[in-house]
């Protein structure tokens, strides 16, 4: 009996090996289809898994898909913003296709801010001073408090302010070079052009299109949906 248990933990373990290198064997045999097909679907299942992002950014260069690679290495980042190797391939890429990658998607959304950090601080302080205040006034206390609580509001304004930006800003990579149009319509005047790989500004939705800012130039105009992907902000 105890030889069966070990002989098909065995095989489990063999199972679980075989099937977590599927999409690195594809790879490495240059079927990158398959390679391609197996990290997606991973993606799509556990969009928190880093490797499967920079596997799929990897793999759209081999394709010679600028724009799918430079939205993965973006979603690697978002997800593990210490992954050397994926901000480096990414500032090569960025160079060799002439786009600008903002730095606030190198790092995720729930990364920590300075400014927050220095509001929590400032607010236990002012507690504590408060408190000593209250047992025991005293005028050193008072002149302390002061400049304690200024620090407390422009911290507390800044980042409700910094917030609110960060609420508007929807990101997203053209992933194909197309034309902008004046409304969301192929008939309507075209108004610009978007490069792949371009960073953009989602502002507004229409049906199956969307109204686009380019980071680079500023440019604005109407899109058809399938020609972005959108950044997921944060650690998902």
């Amino acid at each position: 009996m105890r030889k069966n248990i070990v002989f098909f933990f065995i095989l489990f373990l063999i199972f679980v090996i075989c099937a977590g290198s599927d999409g690195f064997d594809h790879y490495t045999s240059g079927d990158y289809e398959k390679s391609w097909n197996y990290y997606m679907d991973k993606f799509e299942k556990d969009g928190a898994d880093p490797l499967a992002a920079y596997n799929l950014a990897v793999i759209s260069e081999r394709f010679n898909k600028p724009g799918f690679a430079v939205y993965f290495y973006i979603q690697t980042l978002q997800r593990a913003p210490e992954f050397s190797e994926a901000k480096n391939n990414l500032s090569l890429l960025s160079r060799e296709i002439n786009v600008s990658v903002p730095e606030v998607l190198m790092v995720p959304d729930d990364s920590f801010d300075i400014t927050l950090i220095v509001f929590f601080v400032a607010l236990y302080v002012f507690a504590i001073l408060f408190a000593m205040f209250c047992f025991k006034p005293d005028w050193r206390i008072k002149t302390v408090l002061l400049p304690v609580f200024l620090i407390l509001i422009v911290t507390g304004v800044l980042y409700f302010f910094k917030y609110m930006e960060s609420l508007e800003e929807n990101w997203a990579v053209s992933v194909e070079s197309s034309a902008l149009h004046s409304g969301p319509d192929v008939s309507l005047k075209e108004v610009g052009t978007i490069k792949e790989g371009e960073i953009l500004i989602v502002e507004t939705d229409s049906g199956e299109w969307c109204k686009v800012k380019g980071f680079n130039d500023n440019v604005e105009g109407w899109l058809e949906m399938s020609n972005i992907r959108r950044i997921i902000r944060g650690r998902k």
